[in-house]
């Protein structure tokens, strides 16, 4: 079951990406989602008791939504760094705790962060993300979460949890 539905996902992806109808489109995009669900289908983390859940859907929407305007505030912070003179930078690496379980949240949060421009997640480990900030704002490890993160975390935690 967990490999068809990455089969189904995927093929599903590959049809609206192409959004043809031809005979080759079909044969391409049944041929890549086979292979990348043979190679990768294991690895997907599939709940039944997740899958039909309306509110967890949502709860991601909101998270898009969320991540949407923090990458965007993050972008205009970048901006007036980049146009300052003398930028003001400061450099520097900080642990954040993960309250997260699931490793597809963890995941997520991971690439969230490093989406956003001035932060880049170095390493995940079982209870925390090592992020290399370019402005450290603070070093207490609740503060640099609450600035980085926002509450990005606890709406994924709602999600896989």
């Amino acid at each position: 079951m967990n490999q068809l539905l990455v089969f189904i996902l995927l093929f599903g992806i590959w049809k609206l990406m192409t959004w043809s109808n031809d005979l080759g489109s079909y044969i391409a995009g049944i041929l890549s989602a086979l292979f990348i669900t043979l190679l990768y289908g294991k690895e997907f983390p599939y709940h039944p008791k997740h899958t039909f859940q309306i509110r967890r859907y949502i709860i991601f929407i909101k998270f898009l939504f969320v991540f949407l305007y923090q990458m965007i505030k993050a972008n205009f912070v970048m901006a007036y760094r980049i146009l300052s003179p003398g930028p003001p930078i400061k450099p520097g690496v900080v642990k954040i705790s993960l309250r997260l379980k699931s490793p597809l949240g963890r995941l997520i949060l991971a690439n969230a962060i490093t989406l956003a421009p001035g932060t880049f997640t170095l390493d995940i480990t079982e209870d925390t993300l090592l992020i290399h900030w370019i402005y450290v704002g603070t070093t207490d490890p609740v503060e640099a979460e609450e600035m980085i993160c926002g509450n990005l975390q606890s709406i994924l935690k709602e999600v896989f949890e």
